[in-house]
């Protein structure tokens, strides 16, 4: 049973599969617009994208108040781009493509996961080629049986899942996971063959588990949710962002934050209290409690990805996702890495944080 919410886990991160906004022109009083809720900074100006009658156009703005701390999101996404730096690398993957594999979708996989893991040539040192499958919505015997080719999902947990996510999302079935298990793991996507093929943060997002999964010695299980879906969407836009520009992060970010609203939960109406109860309930993994049902773990993940990023840089997270793989109660090893009880840090840094950005950040309409 706990494999099988194990490999769950990774599962329900594809629901994560966000397209990108092309980029508009700069907004102005008045010029078009894409999604109501929008915003953009042009010139000192913070401008709004509202709907007037059946219109979407920008407001007339208001004055940004300017200051010279540099803000929790930029340090994250500086010390991110200083560390790093993306380098060529040689293949390390090997793929394998059912029969009637849509020829636009391998071609995503294949250059999306070379371009991500340029950016992890300073901790990933894995020598073995890692399997990714990839099957369309007709053929999951096809891809079962390209499991068992390598002893991989020998409980038929993912095999099960993969079933109920085809029963239930048909025409939209984007699934996709890196299952922890006890020895290799792999990357496999199934996919509705008539679903298009977006822009999106899905392969990226993936692609950081896949580190994960090497840097804690597939203890990937052992990770607080918060933490493991957090810190894959925080990398995953990083990457998007550099290949499409900073507004995109904005975008990825708000539709993180957002992603529970499927719930019944307002999350903004929160107090500094429920807050932290609602920290802690995202301490466990997905076999162990964490609310995966309502999505929450995704946006405050990586709020709290963000925050640590800034505080502590790039090296720090790391080492804290080493510490995974060792016998050690993690919150141990944060206060170690980041001295500071995890309590403490919740109720002085990471509550404060997500109350500001849920209030800056609107919701969808």
């Amino acid at each position: 049973m706990a494999k099988k919410l194990i490999a769950f886990l990774s599962i329900l991160s594809l629901f994560l599969s966000i397209p990108l906004m092309p980029a508009n022109a700069a907004a102005k009083a008045g010029a078009k617009c894409t999604q109501a809720g929008n915003t953009e900074v042009v010139l000192g100006k913070k401008y709004t994208c509202i709907k007037t009658g059946k219109k979407l156009v920008w407001n007339k703005g208001v004055k940004v108040e300017t200051t010279t701390k540099q803000s929790v999101q930029s340090l994250s996404l500086a010390n991110m781009k200083k560390a790093m730096i993306p380098k060529p690398v040689n293949n390390l993957f090997r793929y394998h493509y059912s029969p009637n594999a849509v020829a636009g979708f391998k071609e995503k996989i294949e250059s999306e996961l070379n371009f991500a893991m340029e950016y992890w040539t300073s901790v990933y040192d894995g020598t073995e080629l890692f399997n990714v499958f990839y099957a369309t919505e007709k053929e999951l015997e096809w891809l079962v049986n390209a499991w068992k080719t390598y002893d991989l999902d020998v409980n038929g947990s993912t095999a099960r899942e993969y079933q109920g996510r085809l029963e239930r999302e048909g025409a939209q079935l984007n699934a996709g996971s890196v299952p922890s298990q006890e020895g290799r793991s792999h990357l496999s996507f199934f996919r509705s063959s008539t679903r298009p093929i977006q822009a999106d943060a899905m392969v990226p997002h993936e692609n950081v588990h896949i580190v994960q999964q090497q840097l804690t010695k597939n203890r990937t299980d052992q990770m607080p949710c918060w933490l493991r879906e957090g810190s894959a969407n925080l990398f995953a836009n990083f990457q998007i962002t550099e290949k499409y520009g900073l507004r995109v992060y904005d975008d990825a970010k708000r539709a993180d934050m957002n992603s529970y609203q499927g719930g019944s939960v307002e999350i903004r109406k929160f107090t500094d209290s429920q807050w932290f109860t609602h920290l802690k309930s995202l301490e466990g993994n997905f076999s162990g409690g964490c609310d995966y049902k309502n999505r929450f773990a995704y946006g405050t993940g990586l709020l709290l990805s963000e925050a640590l990023m800034a505080d502590g840089g790039f090296e720090k997270m790391m080492e804290f996702w080493r510490a995974f793989s060792l016998d050690t109660d993690w919150r141990d090893s944060f206060q170690r890495i980041y001295g500071v009880e995890i309590d403490v840090w919740y109720k002085t840094k990471a509550v404060p944080y997500l109350m500001q950005e849920y209030a800056r950040v609107p919701g969808y309409r």
